[in-house]
């Protein structure tokens, strides 16, 4: 970029910071030379804009084309793209002061936050639009947003210096932190402290949201995740404090909780998810219960929901939920509660939301982790002949209904309906598209099924991969189990 243009874009980004990021005159005395020392460029005479822009994608797009024209990797490039937003935004102390100060039953703090993420280039909103997403009675969505390391970067990880520093994706220590080759740059990452049942955690938005406004609440210690009632407890205290969001808990155990179980956190957001549109399969009658609902509902996984103003009544019930769910065991379906170690492994994974009756809504997916021998990965994890459309664990949101599935699939995608379109044959395809040979049953029974779509196929398969994970399958014995599992619960 000639020096002239690059000059005039740096007075723009700086009017930019002004308008959309609150950065007051003297701070921007400070960001305008921060910005001329990144490239090595000063003027001579004042600068004159000749065009100026809100949208903070055309600074990225900009600013993206002049680090590229210095040689820069991708992965070098998203780093100093994150900096130079740094520059234009208010300290983080600033913007929690600012949170706090809008903090009240109504959304105008949440949306603060989320609005300073979208316009200083932690929220990639522009890059979300690009995921796709399908959706019948539950949901897919392809992330394309989120950036795939290029061979460049990866060879960088041969000679990357070692470091345990932050301890783990989710820790405070992110704040401003540069960024390498493992970990990504939260130089821009602003967030707001809270205080929920006297502890202390911290409540930002994700910079590639899965849905809307996709945030994540974490615990300001780096301590393991954990399933008890304090962990209910404090996320009725959440959605007390903000009664406009679904919020849950991943589960704290390998297979069926999160990618980070060392590190206490939640998430959540403002999309109704299908669980939370899933209707009654009966109603169990409550006794010690007065001002609460507890029933089981009808959906692929084995989920009971909540309803009660009363959180004393809530909490109770709830707590009375896992800890019989931790010690039941039945052979019949293969639940045992302990491996042969005496380690753990029935869990719950519970989501909570307010209905526009000032109700507690409580959903509460039973898990458990066992494995064997026809099913190394999980018994009631996705089965082999689906992971090639879903290998992970199944966290909360797939529970809830919204699978996140990897960018390859729209590639291959596309090279199915090529392969269906032109009726390749199987040797052909195959050497057209190697990576095929996993979709092989797929392409077979979509040759025979001409009135379903590959979208539509792809979404039969995740409510398989839910079933798969259904401790109480639809059949006699599941059924049998599930009254025995209710019988044994102390209502």
């Amino acid at each position: 970029m000639e020096e002239k243009k690059l000059l005039e874009l740096i007075e723009q980004f700086i009017a930019y910071g002004k308008k959309k990021l609150a950065l007051n005159e003297i701070d921007a005395i400070a960001a305008k030379n921060y910005l001329y020392a990144e490239f090595d460029i000063y003027p001579s005479d004042d600068v004159n804009i000749s065009f100026f822009s809100e949208d903070v994608n055309y600074y990225v797009e900009e600013f993206y084309n002049a680090f590229a024209q210095l040689g820069l990797s991708e992965n070098d490039i998203s780093i100093h793209l994150a900096k130079i937003f740094d520059y234009i935004s208010p300290r983080p102390s600033i913007v929690n002061e600012t949170f706090h100060k809008l903090l009240d039953k109504t959304n105008k703090a949440s949306e603060y936050l989320y609005d300073f993420g979208v316009n200083n280039y932690y929220i990639h909103q522009k890059d979300i639009q690009k995921n796709i997403f399908y959706n019948e009675d539950i949901e897919y969505s392809i992330n394309l947003s989120k950036p795939e390391k290029n061979n460049k970067d990866i060879a960088k990880l041969l000679t990357a210096k070692q470091t345990n520093y932050p301890k783990c994706m989710l820790c405070e220590e992110n704040l401003g932190f540069a960024g390498n080759e493992k970990k990504p740059s939260r130089y821009n990452l602003r967030f707001a402290y809270l205080d929920v049942n006297n502890e202390r955690w911290f409540f930002q938005y994700s910079p590639y949201g899965y849905f809307d406004h996709h945030f994540i609440l974490v615990d300001q210690k780096h301590e393991f995740m954990e399933m008890s009632p304090r962990i209910i407890n404090m996320l009725i205290s959440f959605v007390d404090m903000f009664p406009y969001f679904t919020i849950g808990s991943n589960s704290d155990l390998p297979r069926v909780g999160g990618s980070i179980l060392n590190h206490e956190h939640f998430q959540g957001g403002k999309h109704i998810f299908p669980l939370q549109k899933a209707k009654d399969k009966f109603v169990i009658p409550l006794l010690k219960y007065k001002h609460t609902k507890l029933s089981y509902l009808d959906f692929y996984n084995s989920s009971f929901k909540i309803v009660s103003k009363d959180k004393k009544e809530l909490l109770s019930l709830a707590s009375e939920l896992l800890s019989k769910w931790r010690i039941y065991q039945d052979e019949e379906i293969d639940i045992y509660p302990f491996d042969e170690n005496n380690n753990k492994q029935s869990t719950i994974t519970p989501i909570i939301s307010k209905n526009k009756n000032d109700e507690y809504e409580l959903y509460i997916v039973l898990r458990n982790n066992a494995v064997n021998k026809d099913y190394p990965d999980g018994i009631f994890h996705a089965h082999k002949e689906y992971f090639f459309i879903k290998k992970e664990g199944l966290g909360l949101i797939e529970e809830l209904g919204l699978f996140i599935l990897p960018a390859r699939l729209k590639r291959q995608i596309e090279q199915v309906k090529d392969v269906l379109n032109n009726k390749l044959d199987e040797k052909t395809y195959l050497e057209k598209y190697p990576d095929l040979i996993d979709f092989k049953m797929m392409i077979n029974d979509l040759r025979n099924r001409s009135d379903t779509t590959i979208e539509s196929y792809i979404l039969d398969i995740c409510r398989k991969i839910i079933i798969n994970s259904k401790i109480f399958k639809d059949d006699e014995k599941g059924l049998s189990s599930l009254n025995r599992f209710i019988n044994s619960l102390d209502i």
